[in-house]
């Protein structure tokens, strides 16, 4: 990553992105059904990229519609998920520090955020593997973790694929 560049931008040049910014959001009507205001870097990103899937792996959510962020917590906090141990140790919103999920992998993989602090720029990033018995915590942002995962030679084990398929992002409308 090219010193002062940011996350996002690194992560558009290593997908080749060239849609400039994609979308706009209500975020404080998306936060408002979360009930928690959301890192400034994964609004970034979703503004610039929207929704969409990168490397043909990691599917992240627009602002809006049946995937959002909102929807995606309210549906990890149904009775039947909250009550199945899948998230164990972990609890999901509205609980206090529940998990906010905010993207997917197409193997079944989550990824979420671990809201431990009041601030939400230094959340890690907790990713469920998909037969739900390992937890992975990544102490980044979410572009960071993005790039690390579709980076060839990321540091994102064991969701790293960027050694398996080229980057690249593939819009969702």
């Amino acid at each position: 990553m090219v010193r002062g560049m940011s996350s996002v931008d690194a992560l558009a040049e290593l997908v080749g992105w060239r849609g400039g910014r994609s979308s706009s959001c209500d975020w404080a009507a998306v936060e408002g059904e979360i009930g928690l205001g959301l890192p400034g870097s994964f609004k970034e990103m979703v503004e610039v990229f929207g929704a969409g899937e990168f490397s043909q792996y990691l599917f992240v959510p627009g602002a809006g519609g049946a995937d959002s962020p909102a929807r995606l917590t309210a549906a990890w906090a149904a009775p039947a998920v909250h009550g199945s141990g899948i998230l164990d140790p972990y609890v999901a919103r509205p609980a206090p520090g529940g998990l906010v999920p905010w993207g997917q992998s197409c193997q079944g993989d989550v990824f979420f955020w671990l809201p431990c602090s009041a601030d939400p720029e230094v959340w890690p990033v907790l990713a469920l593997e998909e037969d739900s018995v390992a937890w992975h915590r990544f102490d980044m942002r979410v572009p960071e973790f993005v790039l690390q995962v579709v980076s060839p030679g990321g540091q994102a084990a064991p969701f790293a694929v960027g050694d398996l398929v080229p980057p690249s992002f593939t819009p969702l409308d």
